[in-house]
This record gives C-alpha cells, sequence and structure tokens, in this order.
C-alpha cells in the first residue's frame, strides 16, 4: 500500500469521525422540541330525572325514557357526545321531577328530564334554564288518564264534589285542571299523592278518582279491577302536555358546542326507534317494569325531526299563561326565548 493511499485513508476517518461528532453534538445541544399537545379533557355532563316506571315493581335500574332513555341504552347518545368532547356522567335521581329541576340548579346536574308544568314553574321563579329539548303534544290513548274505584263515580262529569288525587303543580295537575274547568266541575276535593299512596286508597275507597299516565291506569285496571272513569285528553278544554328536557343557562354559554351535539345524540335515539319500534317497546317493558302489552298502547312514537316542537312551544304558551291566571306561576317570561332553537 503507497504512502499517498495510507494518508487519504486516515484523511477520510478524520473527516467521518468530525461528521459524526458534530451529528452527535447537534443532538445533544439543538432544543427540544415541544411535546405534542393533549387533547382537552372531556367535559362531564350528568341528567337529573325521577325514576319512571311501574309504581308496583320494587326494585329497578335507575334510568330515564323516552328516546334520549333509549340513546342512552344503545350506547348512541354517548359517542355522539364524545364527538365534541362531552362525556356522559350518568342519571340522577329524584322522587319527582320538580325536585329533579331543583337538584339541577343546585349544581348536582347540568339537565333534567321533566314534564311541562315543572320546567315552566322552575323558569317562571327566574332559575336561570333553557328548554334543549320539547316534544310534541302527546295525544296516546288521548292523554292522562282518570282511574277511579270500583263502584265509584263513572264519567268525568260526575267528579264534581269528589275527592280527586293527583300531584300538585304537575303536569298531571295542569291536565285535569284545564279538563275540569270546560266540564265545570263545582266543589272537588283534591288530594296530593304519589302512585304508590293512590293505589291503596282506591281500593281501600279512600279516594274516589286518581289522575295519571295511560301505563298506570291501564296496568290498575287490567291487575287490580280498577275503572276508567275518563281519558283527559277527549275533553277538548284539557290542556296538551309536553316533555321538556332543560339545562343549565351558565352550562351552555360556557360550552356553546354542546346544544347541538346533545340533539344529536338524541336524534340517534329517536332514528333507532324509527327503525324497529318493537325493539324500543321491549326495551321500555324491560326498564319500566309494565307488561309488553301495555307499552305498546300505550306509548307514543311521534317524534319530530327538530329539538324544538313548534306544537309544543304552542302548548307551553298555553300552559304558562294557565298557570299565571292562576297565580301558580309566579311570573310570565318569554317561552320563544327560554327555547334553544338550533
Amino acid at each position: 500500500m503507497s504512502d499517498t493511499f495510507k494518508l487519504r485513508r486516515r484523511a477520510g476517518i478524520a473527516l467521518l469521525g468530525a461528521v459524526l461528532l458534530g451529528g452527535a453534538l447537534w443532538l445533544a445541544l439543538r432544543p427540544s422540541a415541544a411535546p405534542a399537545s393533549r387533547a382537552a379533557p372531556a367535559v362531564g355532563f350528568r341528567i337529573a330525572a325521577a325514576a319512571l316506571g311501574n309504581p308496583e315493581q320494587i326494585s329497578k335500574q335507575l334510568q330515564t325514557g323516552g328516546p334520549l332513555g333509549y340513546a342512552i341504552h344503545l350506547g348512541v347518545f354517548q359517542r355522539e357526545l364524545a364527538r365534541d368532547g362531552f362525556r356522559f356522567d350518568g342519571v340522577l335521581g329524584f322522587p319527582r321531577t320538580a325536585a329533579a329541576l331543583l337538584g339541577m340548579m343546585s349544581g348536582q346536574a347540568e339537565l333534567a328530564s321533566t314534564g311541562d308544568s315543572p320546567a315552566v314553574l322552575s323558569r317562571a321563579r327566574g332559575e336561570q334554564q333553557r328548554a334543549l329539548y320539547v316534544t310534541p303534544p302527546n295525544d296516546t290513548e288521548s292523554g292522562f288518564w282518570v282511574v277511579g274505584r270500583k263502584g265509584g263515580p263513572a264519567t268525568l262529569e260526575a267528579l264534581g264534589g269528589k275527592r280527586v288525587g293527583l300531584l300538585f303543580g304537575s303536569t298531571f295537575d295542569y291536565g285535569f285542571q284545564t279538563a275540569a274547568q270546560g266540564l265545570g266541575l263545582q266543589d272537588v276535593a283534591y288530594t296530593q299523592l304519589p302512585s304508590s299512596a293512590a293505589l291503596p286508597a282506591l281500593q281501600n275507597n279512600q279516594l274516589d278518582a286518581y289522575v295519571t299516565s295511560a301505563a298506570v291506569a291501564k296496568l290498575w285496571i287490567d291487575r287490580h279491577g280498577l275503572t276508567l272513569i275518563g281519558k283527559l285528553g277527549t275533553v277538548p278544554s284539557t290542556g296538551r302536555t309536553v316533555s321538556v328536557i332543560s339545562a343549565r343557562a351558565d352550562f351552555l354559554a360556557a360550552h356553546p358546542r354542546f346544544a347541538p351535539a346533545f340533539w344529536r345524540g338524541l336524534k340517534a335515539g329517536i332514528d333507532a326507534i324509527r327503525q324497529d319500534p318493537e325493539a324500543y317497546y321491549r326495551w321500555s317493558a324491560d326498564s319500566t317494569g309494565y307488561p309488553l302489552e301495555v307499552v305498546r298502547a300505550t306509548t307514543s312514537i311521534a317524534f319530530d325531526d327538530q329539538p324544538i316542537s313548534q306544537a309544543g312551544v304552542e302548548a307551553l304558551k298555553k300552559l304558562l299563561a294557565f298557570r299565571v291566571a292562576q297565580q301558580v306561576a309566579q311570573a310570565s317570561f318569554s317561552v320563544d326565548d327560554w327555547v334553544v332553537r338550533p
């Protein structure tokens, strides 16, 4: 090997070493790359509601019903909300929907699923909540039913001077009061009773009639031989009733993407019901404890393709005007401003 070749090889090795050393120094001394940004944590929310179901069934899993409950059951609600960074943390149970609204406003939950009267009376008290979802008026099986004791009044017109049980300030109360006004009933003695206490009162002739849902009434008629006095929806004066899902105004203001995400999740449940109504009826029967035939006969699947039903809004306006006239609602307010339009 020539001296010239040896010199060139040594020079090449030295150059390679310099390059490697420089690269190592560059790697060691260069500024550290910024860590990859982490996704913001999901925003959790809970829904306040009253346990729905057969009052005779003592043990049942707490859940809400309707298309929201079905969407939660299928998991489509959770998936749609997760797309916009929201996490469903479950249903928080209360004995009545009016209490559920109070629980929501106290910060125990962000949403509340209720009837129309509790939601309207809450807003009339000045509680800062908004209506996210308003159903169409429910005319299934002519609305609420009035069930009576054996041998008692046989018609709605015969309830003047009789003792009628219901829940004060509830949607049942509103339905019966508007019907009674139209029928001209006089001297009705009202008794505040939950359905669990109403059944024995009817059986022991301590109560003449009770206003309740079609499902509860049909169950009592079929199983206990009580009497169907009448269906409030057959009385022209009866106020049309709706269901409402409300949310705290501060939560919606802090999370403007929540309302459209919520509707997508709820709509996924509606779509699933339309695709297979029988599966929905079976789930309702399993989750509430009502016989399947009762569920089929008394469960509405008439839903709008928008979160705020205009017919429902008009029903809410009439409800508010009636409650204000009766001095039950503390103040009037704009229903159009209350509802969250898409």
